[in-house]
């Protein structure tokens, strides 16, 4: 709601919303989508209609009142020392990073004994349970047609200091758009009603049995997100427990301008140890993931991503979680780059302490749009699965890792979508380089999806 007796804060939103009218008004020129169809028949979309909606950004705080504004204060004072930043970098107007000693981030306030295993090896590499990795078959898109985007973290040459690891620096521009710190921790959970009006919909893949972690490329797209407060995402998530003791630990790209200040997708992980209370949080702005590589950047964004036009080049890179066998750690790989853990400390044995009995392959938005339709927010690229590769997003070379550590390769996966009609999923198979795949992502408001 709008907080009165702030005059110096309505000035910053004014200009902030000036700024971001022009931003609209570029993005909405008429090369965002394929008009000419080329490249075999893609799914026809609104165009037209969408491209004059503006987008919804934030002109008043939404925090609940004074006393929880103060509390928003009080938190982002406490989090990092500043004894503990070694030195700053701002990235992008708005967005700062702090490079803080690794020995002294956050999270190993909380859990101490997690300082003890910073120096350990990561999991050992899974062997394969079949043979090598198969080259592309034909049909299969070859190696060329793929790029790994660079991430703007360094992308100027600026990284971190070696003993440090980035930081995004929490500010009250963030924390303002929610509610309450519970609300910011959650991030748009718990889910609420299923169905096509759900607030949270999906198109989804997962494999039911225990495992120790899950792997898979993703194909990172400039989503269009229509309000600042939805987003729209791609992920893998691994889960064990229900009701109350539901745990998961997920990582992906997400579009949430809400969270990032920008309509660009970024680079997430979020975890749960209280079945989306206020628990846990995304990225590392709460005391959960012990970072210990300095070069990878949790939430920042990319230089290269697919984009409209199409077709568009496949920007894609690889994610991993996987239970570190002898300390319980749940490790996370980025491309080629091991970044740390959540520790065992925040799991319990009714959850993920000691495995996981699920993971997920999925995409999904929030529908923010009240009463009269559905909200104009893709999934993927806002492509639908049939159009196919350079059209429609995509994860690729699934794979799921058995509780002795060994890869399980082209894993059985269920399907599952919230309405088909708004978003889908295909599910497939390759013998080739591609092993376990799916092309996923839908438009939104259509003549189908109200």
């Amino acid at each position: 709601m709008l907080m009165q007796g702030v005059p110096m804060r309505c000035v910053r939103y004014l200009s902030i919303v000036a700024f971001l009218a022009a931003a609209c008004a570029r993005e909405s020129g008429t090369d965002y989508w394929d008009a000419e169809g080329n490249h075999g028949a893609p799914h026809p979309h609104p165009a037209a209609a969408r491209v004059t909606t503006p987008r919804s950004t934030k002109d008043t705080v939404r925090v609940r009142n004074a006393a929880e504004l103060a509390r928003m204060e009080r938190y982002i004072k406490g989090y990092v020392n500043p004894a503990d930043v070694v030195t700053s970098i701002d990235l992008a107007p708005g967005e700062t990073i702090d490079c803080v000693v690794t020995a002294r981030q956050p999270s190993l306030r909380r859990f101490p004994a997690a300082a003890l295993r910073l120096t350990q090896e990561p999991p050992g590499e899974p062997p394969r349970s079949v043979e090598e990795t198969p080259p592309p078959l034909e049909g299969d898109p070859t190696r060329d047609s793929l790029r790994a985007p660079t991430p703007l973290y360094g992308s100027k040459g600026r990284t971190c200091p070696a003993n440090s690891v980035p930081i995004r620096r929490l500010t009250i521009a963030i924390l303002d758009n929610f509610e309450t710190l519970e609300d910011f921790f959650r991030g748009r959970h718990p889910h609420t009603l299923p169905g096509p009006t759900a607030l949270h919909q999906y198109a989804n893949t997962y494999f039911s049995g225990d495992n120790w972690g899950a792997q898979s490329t993703l194909n990172v797209w400039n989503v269009y997100t229509e309000k600042a407060s939805e987003f729209s995402l791609s992920q893998i998530a691994v889960v064990r427990g229900s009701g109350s003791d539901r745990e998961t630990i997920e990582v992906g790209w997400q579009s949430y301008r809400d969270l990032y200040g920008d309509w660009q997708p970024h680079l997430f992980i979020y975890f749960t140890p209280d079945n989306y209370g206020s628990g846990g949080c995304y990225n590392l702005t709460c005391d959960g993931f012990v970072q210990v590589h300095g070069g990878v950047y949790i939430g920042g964004g990319f230089t290269n991503i697919s984009a409209h036009p199409h077709p568009s080049t496949a920007w894609e890179f690889t994610i991993r979680y996987q239970r570190h066998g002898q300390t319980g750690d749940w490790w996370l790989k980025y491309g080629d780059t091991w970044v740390g853990y959540y520790p065992r400390e925040l799991f319990d044995n009714n959850g993920l302490g000691p495995r996981a009995s699920s993971a997920s392959f999925y995409g999904e938005i929030i529908d923010d749009t009240p009463g009269s339709r559905h909200t104009w927010t893709d999934m993927g690229s806002g492509h639908f699965p049939g159009d196919g590769f350079g059209y429609a997003a995509y994860q690729r070379a699934i794979r799921t890792i058995t509780t002795a550590n060994v890869w399980n390769v082209r894993p059985a996966l269920t399907a599952s979508r919230t309405n088909a009609n708004c978003y889908d999923i295909s599910v497939n198979s390759s013998s080739g380089s591609w092993e376990r795949y799916f092309y996923m992502g839908g438009s939104g408001y259509n003549d189908h999806c109200q």
